[in-house]
């Protein structure tokens, strides 16, 4: 008699499927990967994905906001744990910034070269980007109680998001070599330090 499925297994089911999905967008581009592919992978039946999304696009908005979600988590921990200044916050968020994209690439690429309808929804995803987007703000908001004027502490703080940004995918590009990202990393820290606010 075959036992009848608890909650616990489904969510671990449909965390699988995400694990697997996730791996075979990165791949092939989510463009190129099929509901019928992604149960192959799992080794289920072509329907059973459609059991728990609607389709390909449904799983790659599970996938993406699973990744918000950590991302902002990281370093929102980053940012509370930190003792000293805001400068000091900043620097531990971005080196969980950076931690991150290195050791989830495959989410750190589907989060941020993909952009989809919901991003800037009032649903989970728009909620997750969101979220994110608050944790990369630490930076300027401390500029701004430091004293500097708004319009340039957000100049500031996407000119080091955008760094970050650009070092981690060249080097998940491999253009660049292992441990490129730290460093630019480290050099972004000294560069930034003479407008770090006090306090």
């Amino acid at each position: 008699m075959t036992r009848s499925l608890t909650h616990e297994d489904l969510a671990a089911f449909q965390t699988r499927l995400c694990d697997v999905a996730e791996g075979l967008f990165a791949r092939r581009g989510a463009e190129n990967v099929s509901m019928r592919q992604i149960a192959a992978e799992l080794g289920v039946s072509p329907m059973t994905p459609y059991r728990y999304f609607v389709g390909r696009d449904d799983i790659l908005v599970a996938v993406r906001i699973r990744g918000f979600e950590r991302f902002a988590a990281l370093l929102e921990e980053a940012y509370a744990a930190t003792p000293g200044n805001a400068a000091a916050k900043g620097a531990a968020a971005a080196r969980a910034y950076v931690d991150f994209a290195l050791d989830n690439a495959n989410t750190y690429r589907l989060m941020f070269d993909l952009h989809q309808q919901d991003d800037a929804s009032d649903g989970p995803l728009g909620r997750a980007v969101r979220r994110a987007r608050a944790t990369l703000s630490v930076y300027g908001d401390g500029l701004i109680r430091g004293g500097m004027a708004k319009a340039e502490a957000r100049a500031m703080e996407g000119l080091i998001w955008s760094t970050l940004h650009g070092a981690v995918t060249l080097e998940l590009a491999g253009t660049t070599p292992a441990g490129s990202a730290r460093e630019t990393l480290r050099l972004l820290g000294r560069l930034a330090a003479p407008v770090a606010p006090p306090t």
